[in-house]
């Protein structure tokens, strides 16, 4: 019985970060690497991960986020959080099954590094640049 409670800890402790868990301010200013390229992003979603950690938008501008979900009959979404707590959400897109596009209108976020997530899937995340 002991070895089967420890090895189900042992589990629970190796899936943590899989789910999101282990994400931390200090994690997303370490992923922020990325600077604004122009008003229009991209992310693609395929086999439960994005195909970035880093997106970065020009501070005071809308911009656009086009989300390519090409995992067919899963559904992800791009949000944008102030922070990994992800206690204040500064944008929820839609959440759309694959295999499907979708173009988000974000508003203009202030200067900031920022927090995104798909929220079906909280273990796909990166940090989100605004200057």
């Amino acid at each position: 019985m002991r070895r089967f409670l420890l090895f189900g800890l042992l589990l629970v402790c190796l899936a943590a970060p899989a789910c999101g868990a282990g994400t931390s301010a200090a994690d997303v200013k370490a992923m922020a690497t990325c600077s604004p390229s122009g008003t229009a992003l991209k992310i693609e979603a395929q086999n439960l991960h994005f195909n970035t950690k880093c997106l970065a938008a020009p501070a005071g501008t809308p911009f656009t986020i086009a989300m390519n979900n090409q995992d067919n009959g899963v559904p992800h979404n791009v949000a944008i959080y102030q922070s990994p707590g992800r206690s204040k959400a500064l944008f929820k897109g839609q959440t759309i099954p694959g295999v499907a596009t979708v173009t988000y209108d974000v508003p203009a976020l202030p200067a900031g590094t920022y927090f995104f997530q798909c929220d079906v899937h909280p273990q796909m995340n990166g940090a989100f640049v605004v200057r």
